[in-house]
């Protein structure tokens, strides 16, 4: 009795969810739901979908052109659109990242712009097919890598290609570093035939300038050296462009070492030419009021009649605008000077300053033979306790073991006595400690 009443309970409950407005309705969209999903799912019609910019790989690890030591330049970056077919409800959800794009470089065995086939995969395409790409083939550039040190090469670009102020000359271009490295595919590098630092002045100089040029490849089109650049340490180097001022001066010639006697400038000498036109750098122009072509150690300087000659190519300071001369001629008197022979005792030669990093000791048992030139009276009072050698090493070039260094010998007690010749001492060096 107590099943029948209830079978009768359920039958009566499950009548009133039936003729229950909302249960009714809320069922009615799930069976709709799952209907659509079923259809969906087993009745989707096939479509083609396109995806939009695959990447596309080129693997070069251990590829045919590595081993070539072939490598890619230019764009490197390609992508392709890939067409799909397969079901609706799978194909409208597909993503680039659902795809691998490689380009096959089996057969690249040379340098050159080179057509690489495309192969496009997908770990989901069980569940559609790939029906083709927006291109089978890209263009990639292959080629060996080179560097090669070019020199610069200056370039001025100024109003009716005047540089300079009138009365003046632009000087030889200075630049922070002299030459770059030019980098690139081996083919193109080879088309540069030099660089050049280009700059822009809207007026000529006044005074001398620097500036940071631009660098420019030369030798052929950008295009055809599309893929050559200057290597960025070298992009920063600035041009000096010095203007010298035009002027006609006196020549002379600098003394060094001289005797204390000397240095008010005491000394018969002359030179030939004497008056030379020149250019001299704009900012200094007011403080010259010669032309020194040369130094002359008071070493060189013999008793009697001295002759000297300096070569015009080896004068840096200023520029000799007559191209005529080549050569000085500097003429000094020193007649009425005599001359005699000592030797430096052991004993007056010491070490003043030592290089850093060694400790050195003079081996030379005292210099023979020194030819001293100054007057006659002098020269008879001379004895070897007044010759010394102070040997400064700090500035020198010391090595381990033992070397031979040049020296100066001063006289004490006179100052018109000089040393004529080189001399020099033995050294042995070994290195200290830090």
């Amino acid at each position: 009795m107590s099943k029948n009443n209830e079978k009768k309970a359920n039958v009566k409950g499950l009548r009133s969810l039936l003729y229950n407005n909302k249960f009714v309705l809320l069922l009615s969209v799930i069976l709709a739901f799952g209907i659509w999903i079923w259809v969906s799912i087993e009745k989707s019609p096939e479509v083609e979908v396109t995806v939009s910019s695959v990447p596309v790989k080129i693997d070069m690890d251990n590829s045919v052109p590595a081993q070539l030591n072939l490598q890619i330049f230019g764009d490197n970056n390609y992508t392709v659109d890939i067409t799909v077919k397969g079901k609706k409800f799978i194909v409208s959800a597909l993503t680039a990242d659902d795809f691998s794009v490689v380009a096959q470089t089996n057969y690249v065995d040379s340098a050159g712009k080179k057509s690489l086939q495309l192969k496009a995969t997908s770990d989901k395409s069980d569940n559609f097919d790939i029906v083709g790409l927006s291109k089978n083939y890209i263009e990639v550039y292959f080629d060996t890598y080179k560097e090669t040190e070019m020199a610069l090469k200056p370039s001025i670009i100024a109003p009716d290609n005047k540089t300079v102020t009138d009365g003046c000359i632009l000087g030889n271009i200075v630049f922070s570093k002299n030459t770059v490295i030019v980098s690139g595919p081996s083919t193109e590098v080879n088309k540069v035939t030099s660089v050049t630092a280009e700059t822009s002045i809207s007026a000529p100089l006044t005074a001398t300038t620097t500036v940071t040029p631009e660098l420019k490849l030369v030798g052929a089109s950008a295009d055809e050296l599309s893929n050559v650049s200057i290597l960025e340490g070298d992009t920063a180097i600035t041009m000096t462009m010095p203007v010298l001022k035009l002027v006609e001066l006196p020549t002379t010639v600098t003394f060094r070492n001289a005797p204390a006697s000397y240095l008010d400038g005491n000394i018969n000498f002359s030179v030939s030419p004497s008056r030379i036109s020149a250019a001299v750098p704009v900012e200094k122009v007011d403080q010259i009021t010669s032309l020194s072509i040369g130094t002359i150690d008071f070493s060189e300087l013999d008793a009697g009649f001295n002759t000297l000659n300096f070569k015009a190519s080896d004068i840096t300071e200023f520029v000799i605008t007559d191209r005529s001369i080549k050569n000085f001629k500097v003429s000094v008197n020193m007649s009425g000077m005599t001359s005699g022979t000592f030797s430096v005792p052991a004993s007056n030669i010491t070490i003043t300053g030592q290089k850093q990093g060694y400790n050195s000791v003079i081996t030379s048992n005292g210099i023979d033979g020194v030819k001293l030139i100054g007057p006659a009276d002098s020269i008879s009072k001379i004895n070897p306790d007044m010759l010394s050698v102070k040997l400064d090493l700090s500035s020198l070039d010391v090595k381990e073991g033992e070397q031979k260094v040049p020296v100066i010998i001063s006289v004490a007690g006179d100052t018109s006595v000089w040393a004529h010749g080189t001399y020099y001492v033995t050294i042995n060096s070994t290195a200290s400690e830090q």
